[in-house]
Order: structure tokens, then sequence, then C-alpha cells
């Protein structure tokens, strides 16, 4: 389960939540529509499937001519309670402008006189959507007649359904490729952050001492390599010369436990100087800005935008992956004003991704007004390891791409 649902449920369990009704998300409530997906008689009979094992949920229609599809949850009651959706397609009921969540988001409707409910919602083509089923306070349960779940190494999973059109990503589904590069492990000492960070450092197979290699740098890149299976993805593009050979370092940014945000220019510090000097002193890589990248997940999106925009002669070339809300709105506007070196950019954002859309949005607005190269992928999935994880392979194919050079 990645931070954001987890927040959500710590949330509901201290009772730090707004009161049901105290805020509405307008714009879901015109997408989830909280009536029963067609006649009760079909829906009963869909049921009596589903409870036979013939079926599974979530129902999905025929694609329309507007190119989505109704999707139908249908989820029974516990206890009484009436069970709610929470979701991508409900934007797992947050309020993006207070950080609050509402409890009527996703709430279903009773289907006839069953002890069944369902709740609607219009989702585009090829989409991968994530969900639960909640039956209360704290409650969150996988949906138990989808027997489909987020695979990912190191995060709890959830229910998932996709739509007509969608296509798993090919470096996963298919075997690891044969050589594979090498990852290792390092400490670099840090004074801007008061103390040393572990690094690991991924090098191409048939890596050579004394080459020139173009380098990727992932801010707070543990869970990237280890959950997000990154060198795995890069031994996939290389091989296939999607990309060109580089050497890339996940940084432990922020330790475990760390909250500290580093809001001054200590981390631009660590990124931009601390961590480049220590592997251009220890790997064959290029000292030149225009071959190196930086990269940040959400949360680390600030930081590798800021160590781009605000340090010339480090990074020519950043990629923001499903970019969160600390990523400010006047951050963002300082772009379009400020003169300096010319970035190649690649935001990854997630069409449901309801809370932090509007940031990515802005980011390629602002970057693209201000004369950068801006390369924009939105993907109809929502804020989660899986998308970012499942697409890190175009943000790199963007900025390191054989047909791009």
């Amino acid at each position: 389960m990645n931070a954001q649902r987890r927040r959500l449920i710590v949330l509901a369990l201290t009772g730090l939540l707004v009161a049901a009704g105290a805020w509405v998300l307008r714009p879901l409530a015109r997408q989830t529509r909280p009536a029963p997906g067609g006649p009760v008689g079909v829906l009963e009979a869909a049921i009596a499937d589903i409870q036979t094992g013939k079926r599974s949920t979530p129902l999905i229609s025929a694609p329309t001519a507007q190119g989505d599809v109704t999707v139908t949850f249908l989820a029974r009651t516990l206890g009484g309670q009436v069970p709610r959706i929470v979701s991508d397609v409900t934007g797992w009921g947050e309020n993006a402008d207070n950080n609050t969540f509402d409890f009527t988001i996703g709430r279903m409707t009773r289907i006839g006189h069953t002890d069944w409910y369902a709740l609607d919602a219009r989702v585009a083509l090829g989409a991968r959507i994530e969900y639960f089923v909640v039956h209360g306070p704290g409650d969150y349960r996988f949906d138990p007649h989808n027997p489909r779940r987020t695979q990912l190494r190191g995060g709890g999973p959830s229910s998932e359904f996709v739509t007509p059109g969608y296509l798993p990503p090919p470096e996963f589904a298919d075997p690891p490729v044969v050589p594979a590069g090498t990852t290792t492990e390092g400490t670099v000492a840090s004074r801007a952050l008061g103390g040393s960070r572990r690094v690991t450092v991924y090098t191409p197979p048939g890596y050579r001492e004394g080459g020139d290699y173009p380098v990727a740098v992932f801010q707070d890149g543990f869970a990237v390599v280890h959950a997000g299976e990154v060198p795995r993805l890069l031994d996939y593009l290389i091989t296939r010369k999607a990309i060109e050979p580089i050497v890339a370092a996940f940084a432990e940014s922020h330790r475990y436990g760390d909250t500290a945000d580093y809001a001054d220019t200590s981390m631009r510090t660590f990124l931009t100087r601390e961590l480049l000097t220590w592997m251009a002193s220890r790997y064959a890589v290029t000292r030149d800005a225009g071959r190196r990248a930086i990269l940040g997940v959400s949360y680390s999106a600030k930081d590798a935008f800021d160590a781009a925009v605000n340090s010339t002669g480090a990074f020519d070339r950043v990629g923001l992956v499903i970019p969160g809300r600390r990523l400010g709105l006047d951050e963002i506007a300082a772009v379009s004003g400020r003169p300096g070196h010319r970035l190649r950019v690649a935001i990854l954002a997630g069409q449901y991704d309801h809370a932090n859309l509007a940031t990515a949005r802005g980011v390629r607005q602002a970057l693209a007004g201000a004369g950068h190269a801006v390369d924009y992928i939105e993907v109809p999935e929502g804020h989660s390891r899986a998308t970012w994880r499942n697409h890190m392979g175009e943000v790199l194919v963007s900025l390191f791409g054989t047909r791009t050079k």
C-alpha cells in the first residue's frame, strides 16, 4: 500500500478526518454516479453468477462511442454497514486543498431488497485502477470477488482492474535480461545533510572503466531500486537499444525516520555537488550537465525540480514522476520569469491522480512557457507505486532515448 493510502487509513483510525459530508468533491461527483449500473434484475442475475464463481467484480461494460466504459463496483454489506469504494476513480476521498478526507465519497447504493450494493464510474479505455472496499472506519478490504491484485515488491497490494486496451509493461512481463547490469552499494559523506547517505549504483552490461557514461540520479532512490525494479528496467531498455547505456545512482536522500523537509539549499547541495563529486571519483561517468538527469517520484519530485532549475551545471535533464503537491504553485510559477539554462524535462502524470494532477499540468505549462523542452506523459491510472514502476521506462526513453539524442 503506498504512502498516500497508508496516511488515509492512519488518519481514519486516529480521528483526524473531517466529519462526514463536510466537503464534497464536486468533480468526482460528476464522474462517479451513486446509482446501480443497470436494471435491478440484471444486477441480481450478475450477483448470482458472482456468488457461484462464474463472474468476477467489478462489472465492465462494452466501450462507448466516447471512448470509455462504465464500471460497476459491487459489494455485500457486512454488519449492516453501507459499503464504500475508495479508489483512483473516486480520488480516495481526498480534498487536495486542505489534506482532509470525505467519508461520503464512494458511498454505494443498495440493489433492490438484497444486501448487495453498487456504484458506477466512467473510466477511460486502457486504464488500470486500484481500489478497496470499505466497510467502516479503518476497515479497508480487498474485493473478495476480484482475484486481481497489484503485484509489487516491498509494497502492500490493493485490488485492481483494467479496462479494454490496457497493456502490461513488457519489461516486467518478459523474463529478466541476461547478462544483467551490476549494482553496488556505497556511502556518501554529506556535510550538507549532516550525516552520510547510502547510495546504490547501477552500471550497465559491458560497463568499462575509462568510459564517459551518461548519469541518472534518482532522488530518494531506495524504493525505486528495490520495489520499482529499475535495474531490471534499465537492463531491458539498454539491451534493446531503447536508451543508451547509462550509470544510475539511487540515493537515500531521506533516511528512514528522517522528518526533515530540507526546505533550504541543503538537499540541493547534496544532489548537485556532494553526490556528483562522489560518483565522478569512482565511476566512468560524464561531467557534462547536458548528459545528466535527476529524477524524483511523488514527494521527491520537488527536490529533483529544485536541483535542476536552481543549479546551473549539474543537471540539464529532469524526470518528474507523478509529482506531488509538495512542489508548490509559487515554485512552479517562478520558473516562467527566470532566465537560465534550458532543460529537457519528462513528466509522468496519472489521469486519476486527482489530488496531484494539477501540479503535473502546472509544471508542464510553466516549464514549456519558459522555453524548456517538455515531454508530458499522462496515463489513465492513479497515484501509486505501480503507476510509476510500470511507466518509468517511458520517462527514461524520453530522457536517454537513442532516437532523441
